[in-house]
């Protein structure tokens, strides 16, 4: 269920579009990394300038990964077992299972999230004010009628940009055909009320409903959506446009991913490991 493959098309535009926005390195995590294909994929000189930690809840997966990014702090446990401290990493990556289903973790139980969101959540903790996260994620963060989690998401961290993907995006490497959303944010200083535009609905101009964040900006919609996918709460799916890459698209996409990222000074905290 929770095996996620990602393709190096998708993970190299979303490092693309954290270095358009001043990101060169830093504590980077990854809560649900498989065999680690966001670290391998990672430009070098982030690489270079980066401490990485990872997740993995598979034992055998999580056992490929340490073999593989021996340097990187990766532990093979359920993102709900780990006790990273607050407010430490200066980014946080990954494809993150989603799912009609939630996960025990007595410290967000009574949010009663689903996975994808609960991971979104717990991460948002985890980074620093002003840190960045960049997760692809079921369409159903974005699109589904109850508009509790992208509240709650709004009031912790400004929505840098979103890209929606066709539904074949991964299909040549994991084989699924699915809709999904790269979402990037970027912490708050502080929990805040607000009422932004991307926690409502809109219609698009042919009727169908989407987020209004995808409602303002069509473009970065890489497809067209349609009726017809019932899976996580959507009734849509985004379907790929005959003739263009998604290179290309994502290239042009990242573009309009807007914010600004500051270094942090060297940390103080030590993270525990499990």
């Amino acid at each position: 269920n929770n095996a996620h493959y990602t393709s190096p098309v998708v993970i190299n535009a979303i490092y693309s579009a954290l270095e358009n926005i001043g990101f060169k390195g830093g504590t980077i995590l990854e809560p649900a990394m498989g065999t680690g294909n966001f670290f391998g994929t990672m430009p070098e000189e982030m690489k270079d300038n980066s401490s990485l930690y990872g997740v993995e809840i598979d034992e055998i997966t999580g056992r490929i990964a340490k073999q593989l990014y021996q340097s990187a702090n990766i532990t093979v446990s359920g993102f709900e077992n780990t006790n990273f401290a607050n407010n430490y990493f200066d980014a946080a990556i990954g494809n993150v299972p989603f799912g009609d289903y939630k996960v025990y973790d007595k410290e967000y139980n009574e949010l009663n999230f689903k996975i994808h969101d609960y991971f979104f959540a717990k991460t948002l903790d985890k980074v620093r004010p002003g840190g960045v996260v960049a997760f692809i994620t079921s369409q159903g963060t974005m699109d589904k009628k109850d508009e509790t989690v992208r509240k709650y998401l709004a009031q912790r961290a400004e929505l840098l940009g979103a890209i929606r993907l066709p539904n074949n995006a991964f299909k040549g490497i994991a084989g699924t055909e699915v809709t999904t959303d790269i979402i990037f944010l970027q912490k708050r200083d502080k929990a805040i009320e607000i009422d932004a535009d991307w926690i409502s609905r809109d219609t698009l101009d042919t009727g169908i409903e989407v987020n209004k964040y995808f409602a303002d900006h069509p473009e970065m919609i890489l497809g067209t959506m349609v009726e017809g996918n019932k899976m996580f709460g959507s009734g849509t799916m985004c379907v790929p446009i005959e003739g263009k890459t998604l290179k290309e698209q994502l290239a042009e996409a990242i573009k309009n991913i807007k914010g600004e990222y500051k270094k942090q000074e060297k940390k103080e905290i030590e993270q525990e490991k499990i």
